[in-house]
C-alpha cells in the first residue's frame, strides 16, 4: 500500500485535481513496471482506493480508463484481489519446509 498510486492524492495539496491526472499517473507507473518485468524483474503495483474519493463520477471515469488500459496489456498484467496474491505467493514462494507447520 502506497500513497503514490492512491486516490488520496485527490484530497492532498499538490495531488490530483482531475481524473485525467490520476489516469496518466497510474498508466505511467504501470508502463514503467511492465517494462521492468519484461527485463526480468517483475513487480507488483497496488492502487489505493476509497469510495468517498474515487467513487465520485468525475474521478471514477479516470479509474475506469486506467483499468481498461491495464486490461489491454493482457498477459503482461495480472489484475487480482488480495487473496489471490496471497495464494499465489504461498504456492510459489513460501518455503516448502514451513508449509507443514501451517
Amino acid at each position: 500500500y502506497t500513497l503514490s498510486e492512491n486516490d488520496m492524492r485527490f484530497a492532498s495539496p499538490n495531488g490530483f485535481s482531475n481524473a485525467e491526472q490520476f489516469t496518466t499517473y497510474l498508466k505511467d507507473s504501470l508502463d514503467y513496471l511492465v517494462e521492468e518485468g519484461r527485463r526480468g524483474s517483475p513487480k507488483m503495483m497496488t492502487v489505493g482506493l476509497h469510495c468517498r474519493l474515487v467513487g465520485r463520477p468525475g474521478r471514477a471515469k479516470g479509474l475506469e480508463e486506467f483499468l481498461d488500459y491495464a486490461k489491454s496489456l493482457e498477459s503482461d498484467v495480472w489484475i487480482c484481489r488480495r487473496d489471490q496474491i496471497a495464494s499465489h505467493w504461498y504456492q510459489h514462494h513460501y518455503p516448502d519446509d514451513l508449509k507443514s507447520s501451517l
